[in-house]
């Protein structure tokens, strides 16, 4: 529990200085860089099942993606698109390089995994980049960071809220076959938490935030975010369970992999961009 409070501080404060300093440019270095670690042990654990994922030509593409997203969404190049059409350009490469060897296991064994970790990780997480960008507005440039760091807090405080309450009140399991320890109880613990969190984001920054961004919208939000987040990990359990791997790597302290700290954010990121984008 220790090690991971440490982690936890140690991340959130190299997040709060990247802001501070670069602004959206380090956010979006920041999500960049998880999302490239997390790339890289998805394609780790795709190789137990047998996988050969192109890592290099990932790590490529996921930094074209993310480079498309800040720069195109800052320069005001195809607002809110650039790391969608990055992501479908990459995919279109590796879908034209199956002609390298078309009746092979290729195509199976290595461009479609490829294109699945790249449409699960990076396409996902450039809309926390695109969002830290386009959301700014006339009262504040870190309008959108803020709702983007929202998303992150929500669904990362949804993770806490569930371990929490479920080592200490769990006794129902929700998905026993998938991921033994994870409670109903601590399930609603998380929902709370989401939902916690995000009054106090509404609260916190009401003079640079959207005036619809209400306590009780971000309750609302704050739930929704969170019931993704529990998806979205219970949907890397799967590949962990299917791997046979405890945790996607070692690299944090008390959390494990940065997969394992990404996870939660595959489904929370556009589902929380997009209901963004309905409340302004």
């Amino acid at each position: 529990m220790l090690a991971r409070i440490f982690s936890t501080l140690v991340l959130w404060t190299l997040t709060v200085l990247a802001i501070i300093y670069l602004k959206s440019l380090g956010w979006a270095l920041i999500i960049c860089a998880l999302s490239a670690l997390a790339l890289m042990e998805a394609c780790q654990i795709m190789q137990k099942t047998g996988a050969r994922p192109l890592q290099k030509t990932a790590q490529v593409l996921n930094a074209a993606i993310f480079a498309a997203a800040w720069g195109f969404s800052f320069f005001e190049i195809f607002p809110r698109a650039g790391g969608a059409i990055a992501t479908a350009m990459c995919c279109g490469f590796l879908a034209v390089s199956i002609l390298r060897e078309p009746f092979g296991d290729y195509a199976k064994k290595s461009v479609f995994p490829t294109v699945l970790a790249l449409t699960a990780i990076p396409f996902s997480l450039q809309w926390l980049v695109i969002l830290g960008v386009e959301a700014r507005t006339e009262v504040s440039t870190y309008t959108g960071i803020i709702m983007a760091v929202w998303i992150l807090a929500a669904a990362k405080f949804s993770d806490v809220g569930a371990y929490v309450i479920g080592a200490a009140f769990g006794r129902h399991k929700m998905a026993e076959s998938i991921s033994p320890k994870k409670t109903i109880e601590g399930a609603i613990g998380g929902l709370l938490s989401a939902a916690a969190v995000s009054i106090l984001f509404a609260c916190g920054f009401a003079h640079i935030l959207p005036a619809q961004f209400t306590p009780t919208i971000a309750a609302i939000s704050g739930i929704l975010i969170g019931a993704a987040a529990i998806i979205s990990d219970l949907l890397e359990s799967v590949l962990k369970r299917k791997a046979q791997v405890k945790d996607s790597g070692k690299l944090i302290p008390g959390i494990g992999g940065a997969l394992d700290l990404a996870d939660s954010l595959l489904l929370t990121a556009p589902l929380g961009t997009l209901i963004i984008s309905i409340l302004i």
